[in-house]
């Protein structure tokens, strides 16, 4: 792996493990174990560190969640949807616990989100749609919109929520995955008897995996 690859990579790593905002491009330099000059020489600041990683979690977020075409299964996309979600709260949990000041601090990295917000909630109104369609849940189509932005709510703070009301615990895939079961339960309340079948094996999946 190249070096400017391998600090993208171990920055990502040291910043989920402690957060990002007390950390340092010297720590940054020690915890990969090269010189903050050779550091320097592939990244200007932090900040370029961070704009980075924020590329590679765009490009997550655009190639996942899709709901290939109107013919395909809703009920595949939705547990296709859940598990794309964990993967992204896990592997990029540092950026979504301190989410809104990291946005703040740098205005492209927020139109980028934004774009890539704008396009996963189009995903989400296309599969929830699907979903009252196909009769798994049953919702009027102009609380469609109020739904989806729950969804997006608690899949985008469900990090900092955690963070906020723990002390000095460390986040836990157990915990993410209790985040996604939040999600079902969101649309729970919508299923059709036949949804709840559907629906079910699902609720049970993610309810076990928050388990310890």
């Amino acid at each position: 792996m190249k070096t400017k690859d391998r600090i993208v990579v171990e920055s990502l790593k040291l910043f989920n493990e402690q957060g990002e905002r007390d950390i340092t491009t010297n720590h940054i330099a020690a915890y990969i174990g090269i010189s903050p000059g050779n550091l320097y020489y592939h990244f200007r600041n932090k900040q370029d560190i961070i704009q980075s990683i924020f590329g590679k979690y765009i490009d997550h977020m655009r190639s996942s969640f899709q709901l290939e075409s109107v013919h395909d299964n809703a009920e595949v996309f939705l547990q296709q949807y859940c598990d794309d979600l964990f993967e992204s709260l896990w592997q990029f949990r540092f950026f979504h616990s301190s989410m809104p000041g990291i946005l703040l601090r740098d205005e492209t990295l927020h139109q980028q989100y934004l774009a890539a917000h704008a396009l996963l909630t189009d995903r989400a109104k296309m599969a929830v749609s699907k979903l009252n369609k196909d009769g798994i849940i049953e919702i009027d189509e102009h609380d469609i919109d109020d739904l989806v932005e729950l969804m997006r709510m608690v899949g985008s703070f469900w990090t900092s929520y955690l963070m906020a009301n723990s002390v000095n615990q460390p986040l836990t895939e157990l915990e993410v995955y209790r985040g996604i079961n939040k999600i079902i339960m969101l649309l729970w309340p919508y299923a059709t008897t036949e949804g709840k079948v559907s629906l079910s094996p699902l609720r049970e999946k993610y309810e076990a995996l928050s388990k310890p």
